[in-house]
Order: C-alpha cells, then structure tokens, then sequence
C-alpha cells in the first residue's frame, strides 16, 4: 500500500504555500474582503483559504491514489464549488446562480458516483426507511442546506475552520473504526489542508490574516455532505443518517433558526443579517476568542453525544427525538435570548 505520508504531508506544504503565493494575487485580482455593513475587521482580507485548501486536498488526494474514481469525482465538483464561490467572493453573484450551480452539483455527485439519500435508517425498528423516488430531490436539498450551513458560521476568525476541523475529525475516525479508510483519506486531508489556513486566519506564528471566502465555506459544506452520504447511505456505512444530525449539530441548527426567523419576518431565507449565534455571543459581550471557544465547545459536546449514542447502539428513533428536543431547545433560546437575558440582569443587577 502506498505511503500516506508523502500525499499527507505534501497537501499541508501545499496548501501554506499557496497561501503565500496567493496572497499578492488576491490584491491585483480583488478578492479581499473590506470592511463595510456587518464586516467590521480592520484592513482589506485576501479570500484566499478556499482556493488554497482545494489546491492541497486535490494534489494529497492524487498522490495518495489517483486511481479511484471518488477522488476524480469530488475534485471535479469541488472545482465547480470553488470557482463559484470566488466569483461569488469577487463579482457578489445572485442567490439565484449560487443555487443553480450547487443544484448541479448535486446532481453530479448522484450522477458520477450513484452518491445520495437512499433512506434514513431504521427509525420506526421495522428495517431502513427506504426514500426511494424521494432519494434524489431530498439530497440535492441536503447539499444545499450543508453548503449554505457552513457558509453562515464564517462569521468570526476561526470560526467556519475549527468547526470544519471538529467535524473532520469526529468523521475520519468514524470512518477509520469502521472500515471506510479509503473515504477517511478525503477528511484526513482536509484537516491536514485546514491547520495552516487557521494559523493564517488567526494569525498565529506571525503569519498574515486571511479568509476562507465564500469558495472556502462552500467547499468544506460540499466536503462535509460528501462525508457524510458516504459515511451513512454506503453498503458499508461507519454511522447512521440520524448520528450525521449530531456531527453537524451547530451550523444546521443556526441555519434553520435563522432561516424560520427570517421567514416569519417575511424575508428572504437568505438574507444576511446580524442574528446568527456568532453575533449574539459577540453583542453578549464574549471576546471573539472566547466566542470562537464557546461554539466550538457546544459542537464538540453535540458531535460527541452523537458518537456516544451511536457505540451505545441507542435506537434511531431515540438519537432523532433527542436531536429534535435540543433543537427545539435552541430554537427557543435564539428565539428569546435578548428577552432572557434582560431578566437575568433585573434578577442580578451589578
């Protein structure tokens, strides 16, 4: 078998340099970020973290195997997903194009690799809830609401990085326990590929701040549905589709509050606001670090209650109600926060 540790250790080369050599780049071809409405950093950002992150995992993938065809389909679609996302960075397109391009790739991933909702697991104990006809519509909504999912948590410095990274992580070693190292190799890489674009983006070492950009937040949602279709819906399946919920716990549930907020508002879903729960930790009075610490933890704790209830075997329906009342949960709290806390300060004033 080949050594993992050259194409390993090529993507993290890799993908630190093209941040150097992007970055220059970015100035003459305007992919920066400006301060302006709900951006309030200091100094123009280069978006370069995507194109840099796609550049690494894409060569670690080809040197590790460029023979299976899964590699050749993800780079293939995520290609697409990057070029969107930094004409989206660069010329702001319309929610409109956005959608049709991830539609498309959606239905390349069904097309080239037979990639999709096939069921949702035993649920009811009668056997796999099969989706049949449903399959195909319900994953292109799922690819969607993944990419777009992510894309909403690149709201602070390292934010939309260390959920990815949490999440990786949570995913190869399910997949590596449960006989997927082939599919683990993709989220290998991509926590390889991330850990110099956060030290970048949070400016460890002395290294100059970068974004991911929305060709960044895009390819990790498309990355992580990609994951996730393969972890649960394969013949050989390392988790069930109700354990995914937990692995992406934070970023689906601010989505979707979100957007039944915005909905209730008679808004478009995709507005962009200042409501997400990265805003309201900030306008709470946390430290962006603190924040940043804050969510991550409440993902961590998510993803593993979902670890945990898969090894215990707990049945589908009872992984799906739990999910659901924390959901509800949060829900309400997003929903009444500045309500709560007004009580809180007139039960504690200082």
């Amino acid at each position: 078998m080949y050594s993992l540790f050259w194409p390993v250790i090529s993507c993290f080369l890799i993908t630190a340099l093209m941040l150097q050599v992007l970055y220059p780049l970015a100035h003459r071809l305007g992919l920066l970020d400006i301060p302006k409405g709900r951006k309030q950093h200091q100094g123009k950002v280069p978006l370069i973290g995507g194109l840099s992150i796609f550049t690494g995992v894409s060569v670690g993938l080809l040197m590790a195997d460029a023979s299976l065809m899964q590699h050749w389909a993800y780079i293939g679609c995520a290609l697409v997903i990057v070029l969107l996302g930094a004409l989206d960075d660069a010329l702001d397109l319309a929610v409109s194009v956005r959608l049709i391009f991830q539609c498309l790739v959606a239905i390349a991933m069904m097309w080239l690799l037979d990639l999709h909702l096939a069921h949702l697991g035993n649920l009811f104990g009668f056997g796999p809830v099969e989706l049949g006809w449903f399959g195909p519509p319900l994953t292109i909504i799922a690819v969607i609401a993944a990419i777009n999912a992510f894309n909403m948590t690149d709201g602070i410095d390292g934010l939309a990085g260390s959920l990815s990274l949490l999440t990786m992580l949570v995913l190869a070693f399910f997949m590596l326990m449960w006989g997927q190292q082939d599919t683990a190799l993709l989220a290998i890489m991509m926590i390889v590929a991330l850990l110099p674009y956060l030290a970048a983006n949070l400016q460890y070492f002395g290294l100059r701040k970068v974004f991911l950009g929305d060709a960044g937040s895009m390819l990790i949602g498309l990355t992580v549905i990609w994951l996730l279709l393969q972890g649960s819906q394969s013949a050989a399946s390392s988790f069930r589709p109700v354990t995914a919920l937990w692995i992406i716990a934070i970023p689906l549930l601010d989505m979707a509050v979100i957007m039944i907020r915005r909905i209730r508002k008679g808004q478009s879903p995709f507005k962009a606001d200042r409501e997400h729960l990265h805003h309201i930790s900030l306008r709470l009075g946390l430290a962006p670090r603190h924040a940043l610490m804050f969510i991550v933890g409440l993902a961590g704790t998510a993803a593993s209650i979902g670890a945990l209830a898969e090894y215990l075997l707990l049945p589908d329906i009872i992984i799906l109600l739990m999910f659901l009342l924390v959901g509800a949960g949060y829900y309400y709290l997003l929903l009444h926060v500045w309500r709560i806390v007004s009580a809180l300060r007139r039960r504690n004033p200082r």
